[in-house]
């Protein structure tokens, strides 16, 4: 059976009419799930504070006489002023919260003026609950990090200002578990005769309960000196040297790579750039700078027409990816309540039903146009996809890093992250981690480098120069991952991800160097996770 010419056009104008629906539709949602993360910390701020947290219990390391030679490493990794450095650290986290705080309340603020119906109440009643949560939420880290701060200045020498911070915690602290504690720090600096051996038991379980690493310890060294208890100070000295010799090892893998990384990316890109000199001058009558950087400026033979490549991310990505998956699991299972392990499954199996379900939407919209052109969705195991994929991750490495401090500059530690991230950064069960790491550094760059620049990328070449096909591909890969402090820094990564599929022409090359990058980010979290 056949469509005649009237009932194809009808068809074809009920599919305009539902993709227009569905567009609109997703545009809101998309609309409103950036908005979300406009107040919602960055992954960035959690990752330094922990690295701070490292390099504290680090900067305790007293290297034996055989092992003198990893003084340099000590100093080079943590620096020669930490107390310092880490105290500024924990101001910036507090200044970061503080603004978030601000910008909630004028938002509840703006809530409270609009007008409402019967039909926008609820949603208003949800945006308010969620709103003040958040903000108490930051009052609390707000609190911590005064707790600790005070600590920091007390190990600077600055006792008298530490015990002002403290105090202004009793003052300001929303939670009575605050004031208790800062009352407790305030009576152990100013050596308060209240704590003597009979209430050691409860301040050492108060202070177990509220610090971990580095604080947890001073504070300790703190009350075992004032109550001249050498068995207990000897103890801790021998369980402090061991966490702080951990504590290095794990800095050491997470800096060294970084730094060998970067500066090997910066040499291979000085590299590439003086030879694109060197070419442009010898071929600029011959050739531009675009084809001499992309090699092949030739457009993909694109059979089919921008409808299609519309249906397939508004039906195949977006509708099922951020509508119908999490509304359908929403009703199965509420991810805030499972484990951490029930989560990384619910993560994975979930992503992986998502990915089957937008191949599938996109093999049934381009079905009748196969067989397709050679050049499509192309992976060629003996060409050099290899070197594409490594070089192409080395040279990404400093250009993402310079681009990300920049956007740090606009988003001051707000704009929200992938939560994946954070979950990883502070669970430590193995099975979830595996899960994570699948999802992340295998699922993630096979599904979104084969739907972004597989299929993406090349279908816009009907249209637009390959590079303005890279540029506009490596936008809509940040801003579909729904966060607005990543979309500067993910379009950057998309477009060197652009570039190096469109020299190769081999999916492998691009998967490759995702990857590689989603790897290496969870491999620094897990480390810092666990040194924390």
């Amino acid at each position: 059976m056949s469509l005649d010419r009237p009932n194809l056009i009808s068809f074809q104008s009920l599919r305009r009419i539902l993709l227009s629906v569905l567009t609109a539709f997703i545009l809101l949602k998309l609309i409103s799930s950036l908005v979300g993360t406009f107040d919602r910390p960055q992954i960035q701020g959690k990752f330094e504070l922990y690295q701070t947290n490292l390099v504290l219990v680090a900067s305790e390391w007293k290297p034996t006489e055989d092992l003198e030679g990893l003084g340099a490493l000590q100093t080079s990794i943590v620096g020669t002023d930490i107390l310092k450095s880490a105290t500024q650290q924990y101001q910036n986290a507090r200044s970061s919260d503080v603004l978030a705080i601000e910008k909630l309340k004028t938002s509840l603020a703006g809530l409270g003026s609009a007008e409402s119906n019967a039909n926008t109440k609820e949603s208003l009643a949800l945006q308010t609950n969620l709103i003040n949560k958040t903000i108490a939420a930051a009052q609390l880290e707000i609190e911590r990090i005064d707790l600790r701060i005070g600590i920091l200045q007390a190990a600077n020498k600055q006792p008298e200002q530490a015990i002002v911070t403290w105090h202004k915690v009793i003052t300001d602290a929303s939670r009575s578990t605050s004031k208790n504690v800062a009352a407790s720090l305030i009576g152990i600096w100013q050596k308060s005769a209240s704590i003597d051996r009979h209430t050691l038991p409860q301040i050492k379980a108060e202070i177990t309960t509220n610090f971990d690493g580095w604080f947890r310890d001073r504070i300790l060294t703190q009350v075992y000196t004032d109550l001249d208890d050498r068995p207990e100070l000897d103890k801790l000295a021998i369980a402090e040297q061991l966490k702080a010799k951990n504590a290095l090892i794990k800095l050491a893998l997470i800096t060294i790579p970084r730094v060998l990384l970067g500066v090997s990316g910066v040499f291979l890109l000085v590299f590439f750039i003086v030879r694109l000199i060197i070419i442009a001058i010898q071929q600029r009558k011959e050739r531009s700078v675009p084809e001499i950087l992309l090699a092949n400026l030739n457009p993909w033979q694109t059979p089919w027409d921008w409808e299609i490549v519309w249906q397939v991310f508004v039906v195949g990505f977006f509708f099922v990816g951020q509508f119908l998956l999490p509304a359908i699991f929403s009703i199965l299972v509420e991810p805030a309540t499972l484990t951490t392990r029930g989560q990384g499954l619910y993560v994975f199996s979930s992503y992986v039903l998502m990915a089957s379900l937008g191949i599938g939407v996109l093999f049934l919209s381009i079905k009748s146009y196969m067989p397709l052109p050679p050049d499509w969705f192309k992976f060629n195991w003996r060409s050099n996809w290899l070197l594409w994929g490594i070089g192409g991750y080395l040279i990404a490495t400093p250009i993402v890093i310079v681009v990300s401090l920049i956007n740090d500059k606009i988003w001051h530690g707000q704009g929200g992250s992938n939560p994946l991230l954070q979950i990883v950064l502070e669970d430590r069960d193995s099975t979830a981690l595996v899960l994570f790491f699948v999802t992340a550094a295998v699922a993630a760059p096979l599904f979104e480098e084969f739907l972004f620049r597989g299929f993406l990328l090349p279908s816009l070449t009907r249209y637009v120069p390959v590079w303005g096909a890279i540029a506009i591909s490596g936008l809509v890969f940040g801003v579909a991952h729904l966060s607005l402090s990543e979309i500067l820094p993910l379009t950057t990564l998309g477009i060197i991800l652009g570039i190096v599929y469109v020299r190769t022409r081999n999916l492998l090359a691009p998967m490759l160097l995702h990857s590689l990058w989603n790897s290496t980010t969870l491999a620094s979290l897990f480390i810092l996770g666990s040194g924390n």
